[in-house]
């Protein structure tokens, strides 16, 4: 008989290992099955390995200024062996910390392809084809997404994945980026560090256009003084491999540019994995970009089923954890929802962003605002650390000076951040002017933006006054 359990999860990245912890820590007797590496995309092949090299090419950064701060240092270079070595000892860490974590929770890990066979039941097929079925009063799908890659893209030899790019061995001397997305410009940011020649290509008008333009216009200043080459408004019409470099010709309107390099980095979105996981066996119904449906509660068309994180369209590991612990709860009896939940958007660029709520072009659609500014080239702190470039601009609702967009450019933003979302939940502007902020932080910018949307900033001069 088929051994049964309260919950299988499949999928062992961010929200599926929560997922199945939370279900443990209720109770619940639960099994999680993974087909590659514990932790997913994000630990293996995206956000932690991408991090990695970004505070490498940070510090890189750093050693230009270090002069001016008084340090000399006779020489410096990248010793790209050493750092793969770091980066992939991280790696094994990281996927080896979130098997114990299972492991003290008592959450049963198996590792092989898991296919819903219907409501209640899965079969595993291992790495030896031997197959075993699984019954469960609940099942959450935490399949995850992989690389979309359009057919341009698909016969030239150097045209690159970041999940293939991530995992490499070397930095290429020149890259092409396509896509001017929160991982493009991340790419982009971080490899002019590392000597690299980089050109990114951004099909709309400007880079992160998802985003407010006060940050794309900065980010875009940032990276273009850090020798990126920025071409907006451009799309690639051409693929051809030239010798052992690529060609690609891009147009914007009448104007026509053939640009080469040693690699080519696809960066412009994910598709979710809902393929071959049986989602017709228990009814369970997929939009037309083939996300799976859910509501609020991460329940699916197919009652008993949930479905988390990239396979239903999201885009933080953050949000796909905070799924795991809605659907767990659920699976246990709870009533959990991601109902008037606020997800920070991150880009670890240098310097960062972090953005929280609406653009100021959205918020002007629906609401009267105020909108307040500071600018870290007025902060104690920033000149310290010897990065003054980025701001903290809030915008506020005008009738009850509540929060409705937060959107942070420093190179410490993800940090500062996560008090963004707590106003934006919680808070009004003058909870936020009524506190005492420590002095000299970065953090003390967020006070500022805010008291400057009335006039009221110390440290940056405003015409108004209230």
């Amino acid at each position: 008989m088929s051994e049964q359990f309260d919950a299988i999860v499949i999928g062992g990245g961010p929200g599926g290992y929560v997922a199945a912890i939370r279900v443990a820590q209720l109770g619940g007797k639960v099994v999680l099955v993974e087909k590659n590496k514990l932790g997913g995309v994000c630990n293996n092949y995206g956000c932690i390995p991408s991090k990695t090299m970004i505070r490498l090419g940070e510090i890189q950064s750093n050693i230009p200024i270090a002069d001016s701060f008084g340090i000399k240092i006779a020489k410096s270079g990248i010793d790209i062996k050493k750092l793969v070595e770091n980066r992939n000892a991280l790696l094994t860490k990281l996927s080896n910390g979130v098997g114990t974590l299972l492991k003290l929770n008592g959450v049963k890990v198996i590792f092989g392809t898991a296919e819903i066979k219907s409501k209640n039941e899965i079969q595993i097929t291992d790495s030896e084809n031997k197959t075993e079925n699984l019954l469960a009063k609940n099942i959450i799908i935490a399949t995850g997404s992989s690389v979309a890659r359009p057919k341009l893209f698909s016969t030239s030899k150097n045209i690159m994945s970041s999940e293939e790019f991530l995992i490499a061995d070397d930095i290429p001397k020149n890259i092409l980026i396509v896509g001017g997305g929160p991982e493009g410009v991340e790419f982009a940011s971080m490899l002019t560090n590392f000597d690299c020649d980089v050109t990114i290509i951004e099909m709309l008008d400007r880079l992160v256009p998802q985003e407010d333009t006060d940050v794309s216009t900065t980010i875009e200043k940032v990276l273009k003084k850090n020798g990126v080459n920025v071409l907006t408004g451009f799309r690639v019409v051409e693929v051809k491999d030239d010798g052992n470099t690529t060609r690609i010709k891009i147009e914007k309107g009448n104007e026509t540019i053939s640009l080469n390099a040693e690699k080519i980095l696809v960066s412009i979105g994910r598709k979710p994995n809902t393929h071959g996981i049986g989602l017709e066996n228990a009814g369970v119904n997929v939009n037309e970009f083939g996300r799976i449906v859910v509501n609020d509660k991460m329940e699916t068309s197919a009652g008993n089923i949930y479905a988390i994180g990239d396979v239903i369209g999201g885009r933080y590991a953050h949000e796909a954890m905070e799924n795991g612990v809605v659907a767990a709860q659920n699976c246990m009896g709870l009533n959990s929802s991601m109902k008037n939940q606020v997800i920070p958007r991150c880009i670890y660029t240098l310097p960062e962003i972090a953005c929280v709520g609406l653009t100021e072009d959205e918020a002007k659609k629906d609401y009267d605002i105020d909108v307040g500014k500071f600018f870290f080239k007025a902060s104690g702190r920033a000149m310290t650390m010897g990065n003054t470039d980025g701001f903290v601009k809030v915008i506020l609702d005008k009738k009850t000076r509540s929060f409705l967009g937060i959107h942070i450019v420093n190179e410490r933003a993800s940090d500062i951040v996560g008090e963004a979302v707590l106003a934006i939940k919680h808070l009004k502007s003058d909870d936020i002017i009524s506190a005492i902020y420590p002095h000299p932080t970065l953090v003390e910018g967020f006070k500022e933006a805010v008291m400057n949307a009335y006039g009221r900033s110390i440290h940056y001069f405003s015409q108004k006054t209230k």
